[in-house]
């Protein structure tokens, strides 16, 4: 799937979950707003008959317009036009509540025109919700009326919300669908930069083993020449070049075979002492020759007094080698390499410094992982299969070390690679 394909999957998708979350959210609203006014009717038709009851009990009449007055969503007030008794209010609410199947806690009040004031009934429990707490400043009164009461719902607000179960549940299936399309697109978004370095890496490996093939066939063609046995020097020397080459295949397939495949993050290590002065000197007379060859220089600075070591040979052979490598490859026209081992707090630090082209900012985290090459504008420009610094690391990790990545775009870079040890 092309990156255009991948845009329009995800622009359509993300307009697709934005429009079932609108139509989700409005009838979710619609069904609130239907739960809300169907519970109020209920209320005022329950609320206008106990007023109805009141009268009749007191032989009085009711006003001309709805005694019901909605004050507040969860409050009401109720026009009798005559004197109310608290037992009887009571008696007539719970029993016209009882009725309507209206299970709601509620607290009410009487008006004392004397006083003029509220005075406070009491909570009235249906249930056993005792999260529901009474009215800490008292219910509010009306200037409109003389006699009346009030009646507060403390749980109308949850009641209402615990009747659209049915929603929730539809709100939860969205989320799930909402997860799964989310999780979707990362896999198609992932396997869309696999696919990318996969055939990167496909393109660089044909590059990088075309060289060395080339001059095997050309030195083949040599060898096979008559007359190269009247020039034994001749022949050495392309036996030396068919050796070199061979070498360097070898090392790259080890390399991909190594960290290529599933077991690429777990290395064997067999850790033997280690003379490390020798060992890094050793590997600068290696490299020295290929850096001359670009007319660079590299140099050693040994200060440690650390001289024996515990670590694998081969492995720590080949994570200098990489770096020096690394060095070479990202330090321009002539590079100016050096390699330092010094003591620190931290304990052995050895240090491979170059004056190269450096590293940008938001690029160091990603230069240790798999097939990660730092762009240089031509893809084939650096060779490498991305692999050697994750194989840096993953050496480093296995001793038990750690390593440090310093760099400054066009002011080269520096890894150190820090061993807690012992002075001895």
């Amino acid at each position: 799937m092309n990156r255009t394909a991948i845009r329009v999957v995800l622009i359509l998708g993300i307009l697709a979950i934005t429009g079932i979350i609108s139509v989700q959210f409005y009838f979710v609203r619609q069904a609130m707003n239907q739960e809300n006014q169907q519970m109020n009717q209920t209320i005022t038709i329950a609320l206008t008959s106990v007023a109805e009851d009141l009268a009749r009990y007191n032989d009085a009449e009711l006003p001309r317009q709805n005694p019901v007055f909605h004050h507040s969503p969860d409050y009401y007030i109720v026009n009798v036009n005559t004197h109310i008794e608290p037992d009887i209010l009571e008696q007539f609410l719970v029993t016209e509540f009882k009725i309507r199947r209206l299970t709601l806690d509620f607290e009410y009040g009487i008006y004392d025109c004397q006083t003029d004031k509220m005075v406070y009934g009491r909570l009235v429990r249906f249930g056993e919700n005792l999260r529901i707490k009474p009215m800490q400043q008292g219910l509010p009164k009306s200037a409109d009326y003389l006699y009346y009461f009030g009646i507060h719902f403390a749980g109308r607000n949850q009641m209402i919300m615990d009747s659209l179960g049915i929603w929730y549940f539809f709100s939860f299936i969205l989320f799930l669908v909402i997860i799964f399309f989310v999780y979707t697109q990362m896999i198609i978004l992932r396997q869309r930069r696999y696919t990318e370095v996969q055939r990167d890496f496909i393109n660089t490996m044909t590059h990088e083993f075309k060289t060395p093939l080339a001059s095997l066939t050309m030195s083949a063609d040599v060898i096979q020449r008559p007359d190269i046995l009247q020039e034994p020097e001749r022949l050495f020397r392309y036996g030396e070049i068919i050796r070199s080459q061979v070498n360097h295949l070898l090392k790259q397939v080890e390399l991909v075979l190594e960290m290529g495949g599933p077991a690429g993050d777990k290395l064997l290590i067999k850790k033997v002492p280690v003379r490390l002065k020798e060992l890094i000197a050793e590997i600068c007379e290696q490299m020295e020759l290929r850096i001359h060859c670009s007319k660079g220089s590299l140099s050693l600075d040994y200060q440690s007094k650390i001289k024996m070591i515990e670590a694998d040979p081969l492995h720590l052979t080949n994570i200098i080698l990489n770096l020096l490598d690394n060095a070479l490859k990202y330090s321009g026209d002539i590079p100016l390499i050096s390699v330092s081992v010094t003591d620190s707090p931290y304990g052995l630090m050895i240090g491979v410094r170059d004056q190269g082209i450096g590293i940008p900012s938001k690029l160091k985290k990603r230069v240790f992982d798999k097939f990660y090459r730092v762009p240089t504008g031509n893809v084939h420009n650096t060779k490498g299969f991305g692999l050697g610094l994750y194989y840096t690391k993953n050496v480093v990790r296995a001793h038990g070390w750690k390593i440090n990545l310093e760099s400054k775009e066009g002011q080269g870079s520096t890894i150190q690679i820090i061993i807690p040890v012992k002075m001895k």
